[in-house]
């Protein structure tokens, strides 16, 4: 049996710990990670990774970017006996898909290669309630995202992907509206914060319903989620509303599960990549220049003079130009080590570090391109068998 420290099966424990959870997270940005796994029910994911063989073993998990758990247990005796389950993704289509939301991507792809089938939301509704993006524009956006995530390995035949608009998906409409009638406006300003609008709430709703659409659609069964730490929340609100009788007696559902990884800081020194700073991040559509700015310009582990470096040594562990290393561009563990150990040494210096970055990043780019373009049709091609009437907004 797994017992989780603060998830709660009561309506005021659950207003009660959300509310820790809003003081943790503040702006999308995790503020505590260690408070984050000892008081919200996360739980350390390296001990089950032992249980992996080590050819299953993803190097998110071996390099900890992976780093914590709720109840990933149901889904890792599945992949160990080679059994199917569901695993619960999508994209808010609300621009270019940057280099910050791989870490997702390549976990979808990960557990898909497992025997997993991925359910694919297009989370259009999202991104009109948090952006104010028109659904013809995230239609736009979306077909640009997918080819991003197809080209990156996704499997997108229907009888491995099922992908879908949250705007014209009758379920997560329909069960959106049905659990907000489960959950209390106290549990959503504790969990959520002070919204502007109903619908960031709405869309919430919604997400949960996401969630729980595999099991919905095509029965019980081990589902997971990977996610970044910030979405703790989410998967707060969508077990206690699963473990719920009414819908325990309706649906038999099994509480999802949920993977969690550490946010990509910002290349600019800030604390996460965002949309509303540019210079914190970058996608494969812009040009060579702009990247190459960007990663001259990066925030470093560095010393001041180049003196101290070699005397001090640098340190890997705060510098945005190792952290794209060690989550896309180097796939060598052994050569990611070596190279921290270069840095942490004083031998390897921040510019020809930088240096080595771009030339790896530009023949990603190249390579990444080359396998978008020829992923945009099927893209297209998605995004019209998901299309049946949207709102005209």
């Amino acid at each position: 049996m797994t017992i989780e420290i603060s998830e709660s099966n009561t309506q005021q424990d659950t207003e009660r710990n959300s509310s820790l959870v809003v003081d943790a997270i503040g702006e999308g940005i995790i503020k505590d990670y260690e408070r984050l796994i000892t008081e919200f029910g996360l739980k350390p994911l390296h001990p089950l990774i032992e249980k992996l063989p080590s050819e299953k073993r993803h190097r998110f998990m071996t390099r900890r970017i992976m780093f914590g758990h709720i109840d990933f247990e149901p889904v890792l005796e599945k992949i160990l006996k080679n059994e199917p389950f569901y695993i619960m993704t999508g994209i808010k289509p609300s621009g270019e898909y940057h280099i910050g939301s791989f870490t997702t991507c390549l976990e979808v792809i990960y557990y898909q290669q497992l025997n997993g089938k991925v359910f694919f939301c297009i989370a259009d509704f999202e991104s009109y309630a948090v952006n104010g993006i028109s659904f013809s524009k995230a239609r736009e956006f979306a077909i640009d995202n997918l080819a991003d995530i197809i080209a990156l390995g996704l499997d997108p035949s229907p009888e491995k992907t099922y992908i879908y608009r949250q705007s014209t998906e009758p379920i997560v409409l329909q069960y959106g509206m049905i659990f907000s009638n489960h959950l209390t406006l106290n549990t959503l300003f504790a969990t959520y914060g002070q919204k502007d609008h109903l619908g960031d709430y709405n869309a919430a709703m919604i997400q949960a319903a996401d969630i729980l659409l595999p099991q919905i659609k095509e029965g019980p069964k081990p589902t997971v989620v990977p996610v970044g730490a910030d979405q703790a929340p989410h998967a707060r609100i969508t077990r206690d509303l699963s473990r719920k009788k009414r819908f325990q007696d309706a649906l038999k559902l099994k509480l999802p599960s949920f993977t969690f990884h550490l946010l990509l800081q910002g290349l600019d020194g800030s604390e996460k990549m965002s949309k509303r700073n540019p210079m914190s991040y970058f996608s494969m559509n812009e040009a060579e220049k702009e990247i190459i700015t960007k990663i001259r310009n990066a925030f470093t582990g560095g010393r001041v003079t180049r003196e101290e470096q070699r005397r001090l040594g640098g340190r890997p562990e705060i510098c945005r130009v190792f952290n794209l290393f060690k989550l896309l561009m180097e796939p060598s563990d052994k050569a990611l080590k070596d190279r921290e150990q270069r840095c942490r040494s004083g031998e390897l210096l921040c510019g020809p570090c930088k240096k080595d970055l771009i030339e790896a990043t530009l023949q990603f780019r190249k390579e990444h391109l080359e396998k978008k373009a020829q992923a945009l049709e099927i893209a297209e091609k998605i995004m019209k068998e998901t299309e049946k009437k949207e709102p005209k907004v």
